[in-house]
């Protein structure tokens, strides 16, 4: 979808931060072309790049609470994405 690469966000967002109902936090862009590669390999599911960061996410800073879960929605669909990724790697 376009505007998906825009880093702002609306006041929706703005006042889930503010109010301590959501938390934002970053990831590096070759942590998710792991996390992109690992979903791939050991599930057989290619996630969007946008979903790849959430699983990053997931796999550095899982283990923080055991008895938590961790919910990611893999939205959209990563074909869409694999030149991409090959050219990323250097694979074009």
């Amino acid at each position: 979808s376009a505007g998906l690469d825009y880093p702002g966000t609306g006041p929706e967002h703005a006042w889930l931060r503010d109010s301590g109902r959501a938390r934002y936090e970053a990831v590096a862009d070759a942590d998710a072309l792991a996390a992109f590669r690992r979903c791939a390999r050991l599930e057989g599911i290619i996630p969007a790049l946008e979903s790849a960061h959430a699983v990053a996410w997931v796999l550095a800073n899982g283990d923080d609470a055991p008895d938590a879960l961790d919910l990611v929605c893999l939205s959209g669909r990563g074909d869409k994405d694999l030149a991409e990724v090959a050219e990323l790697e250097g694979r074009s």
